[in-house]
């Protein structure tokens, strides 16, 4: 009976782009952490006032998860995505498709967070999230998304 050698890990596994996106959550979530421990020294000392510290427990986590919930997304858009990427054209759509991705579930983060009285995104109506999400978070992933994948793609095309 033949014995068959076992196929090599694909060099572009799903999860390695999704650990990729979780990388990128962590280290926003850290710059979260950090930005508010900032405010919240210079509020103490006295050089700025913040207000809001009494919702800080609560959006924190909320922030993270919505960096988390990102990260998975928009991850697992680059994976799927991977096919599209051999030109600049599909890298600048890859990074539209995963900014979009990523912002959208930041958004819906505070969207949700709204009904559980934490403000995030200073909304005045969790309608006006709502109303907001399908237009925001395209707009964001073809302001942000877009000049990043034409980025990755000149990296990966200059190596």
């Amino acid at each position: 009976m033949p014995t068959s050698t076992p196929r090599p890990p694909s060099r572009h596994s799903l999860g390695k782009d999704v650990r990729g996106g979780l990388l990128y959550a962590a280290g926003l979530s850290i710059l979260a952490v950090f930005i508010i421990g900032a405010e919240g020294a210079s509020s103490a000392v006295g050089i700025s006032k913040v207000t809001g510290w009494d919702t800080l427990p609560d959006a924190l986590p909320l922030i993270i998860a919505g960096y988390f919930m990102g990260g998975i997304l928009g991850g697992s858009a680059f994976w799927a995505l991977r096919p599209l990427r051999r030109n600049v054209l599909g890298w600048a759509l890859t990074g539209f498709v995963v900014g979009t991705l990523a912002y959208g579930a930041i958004g819906l983060t505070g969207v949700l967070a709204y009904y559980t009285g934490v403000n995030l995104l200073d909304l005045s109506s969790a309608k006006e999230g709502w109303d907001l999400l399908p237009t925001a978070s395209p707009a964001l992933g073809l302001l942000v998304g877009v000049p990043c994948g034409i980025y990755f793609w000149y990296k990966q095309k200059s190596r």
